[in-house]
């Protein structure tokens, strides 16, 4: 039977499922995108703590290195000054010669021959020789000493030392710009926010050693020679956190795999100056957040169009989207349908009922041709067989009228008792009293059995054109079927 709202029907579940398709995914997406912005503060957490542990390791190397230094200059263990050699004319240093370094000592590089700078050369060594024995690995990179004054520098890796000269060095020659005064020993010892102890660091500057930009981080060796405690040091512990050492680092705690839409910035907060550690940092605005000190922190973010363009669980859902909306489609459509026919189709013939008219009144132009028929003597086979019989008799009649129409285009109603309509569409009055004699005929011919006796099925018609009313035609229909009945019941008398 044909589904007479289907252009509404379609309509309707296309709506529906563009609205399901559009709450499904997007749901689908913000979950997923939520299960990867854990993942990912989990891993950038990671990173904070491998950044807090870099610091935490510089503080344990300056104590220890401070009580170093203080045992050799105690027991003037300290050594000469023959140790210095000249370089480059005005500087003086301990293993300082660039063409011949040795790699398995330290470099320290002095304006003057020091003794003092002969003592931390001496306790310098002791512990990185030390560290390394105990916790293999690489202690040393990037890890130096600056004398208070500035008056000597100590590199654990003695390839740091090469490109550097007192006469060009900001570092050297302007440590107000890099070094705040230090706190008082006991109050940085026992300091448990380790976000306040490590905001001693530098602004972020070019580094000499790596030619990228970098800030390191500054613990204080504290001269504690004297009775009185006191905040005077002896030196600065840096270690320099440089730009590739930082991307390096966050590759490592997503081991190997950074998100491709991941974007991370460390600012410094007071002056808002950045390094961007991924490809790109343009969509921080409403970024995550993570401090590692009071001076320094990561934002972070995933832009969601570049998660849903760029992640799998992101474009697989925008994949998957037309799928399921033309599925839904598809079961919308046929339910709302199905729905259709259950509300318009008469259970006992599988005809519309009348309630059809109501939508179909408003399309009749497609319906030029109204068909109207009525059982001849109906109630006389309810009296004689019964209501069953009568109602086999129906859904024959009804069954010829659907098959002898065209079930895309035309409509068979029951508009009453044993009363229908049909409605042909784009069909001239010709034609529809073709179809009207052709199904009258079918219906005649077919041997209807009721209680073992025969009886003989038959329907008067009348066929009208649409008269710009769905009951005036009708009316019309009706006025020339009423016609055929007295034409046949003349008939009969005659006889």
């Amino acid at each position: 039977m044909k589904n007479v709202q289907d252009a509404l029907r379609k309509r309707q579940a296309l709506l529906i499922s563009a609205a399901v398709t559009l709450f499904c995914v997007t749901l689908y997406v913000m979950f997923a995108y939520q299960q990867r912005m854990a993942e990912i503060n989990e891993r950038i957490n990671a990173l904070v703590n491998q950044v807090n542990m870099v610091f935490n390791d510089n503080e344990l190397l300056a104590d220890a290195t401070g009580v170093r230094f203080q045992q050799i200059r105690g027991t003037r263990e300290c050594g000469g000054l023959t140790a210095f050699s000249l370089r480059d004319g005005d500087e003086w240093a301990i293993n300082g010669d660039p063409n011949h370094l040795n790699g398995d000592s330290g470099t320290l590089i002095s304006r003057t021959q020091s003794l003092d700078a002969s003592c931390m050369y001496v306790a310098a060594e002791f512990i990185r020789h030390k560290i390394n024995s105990i916790n293999p690995g690489r202690y040393d990179s990037h890890r130096y000493i600056i004398a208070h004054d500035t008056s000597w520098f100590y590199w654990f890796d003695p390839q740091d030392s090469v490109p550097f000269h007192f006469s060009d060095s900001k570092m050297a020659n302007q440590p107000g710009y890099f070094f705040k005064p230090p706190q008082s020993f006991y109050d940085r010892l026992l300091q448990k926010d380790v976000t306040k102890r490590e905001g001693s660091s530098t602004n972020f500057y070019r580094d000499r050693i790596t030619g990228e930009m970098a800030f390191s981080v500054i613990s204080y060796i504290y001269d504690l020679s004297g009775a009185e405690v006191s905040d005077r040091i002896v030196g600065y512990l840096l270690y320099d956190h440089s730009l590739s050492e930082m991307r390096d680092t966050l590759t490592d705690v997503f081991d190997g795999q950074i998100p491709p839409t991941l974007m991370v910035q460390l600012v410094n907060v007071p002056d808002k100056t950045s390094l961007c550690l991924t490809g790109n940092c343009f969509w921080l605005n409403d970024a995550s957040v993570r401090a590692i000190s009071s001076k320094y922190e990561f934002r972070y973010a995933v832009p969601l169009y570049l998660f849903v363009l760029n992640d799998t669980h992101g474009w697989s859902a925008v994949l998957i989207a037309p799928f399921l909306f033309l599925l839904l489609a598809f079961v919308l459509r046929r339910q709302l349908n199905l729905s259709d026919i259950k509300v318009y189709t008469d259970p006992l013939t599988g005809c519309f009922t009348r309630k059809i008219l109501e939508f179909v009144h408003e399309r009749m132009d497609d319906y030029p041709s109204v068909i109207l028929m009525d059982c001849n003597k109906f109630k006389a086979i309810n009296d004689t067989w019964g209501h069953s019989a009568g109602d086999r008799a129906l859904q024959v009649i009804a069954l010829r009228m659907m098959s002898s129409v065209r079930d895309a285009k035309d409509l068979v109603i029951r508009t009453g008792g044993d009363e229908f309509v049909i409605l042909l569409q784009k069909t001239g009055e010709d034609d529809a009293r073709r179809v009207a004699e052709r199904v009258a005929r079918e219906i005649s011919a077919h041997d209807f059995i009721a209680s073992g006796s025969a009886v003989h099925l038959s329907v008067s018609w009348g066929v009208a054109t649409y008269q710009h009313d769905l009951a005036t035609t009708i009316q019309v229909a009706d006025a020339d079927m009423y016609r055929m009945k007295l034409a046949r019941q003349e008939a009969t008398l005659i006889r």
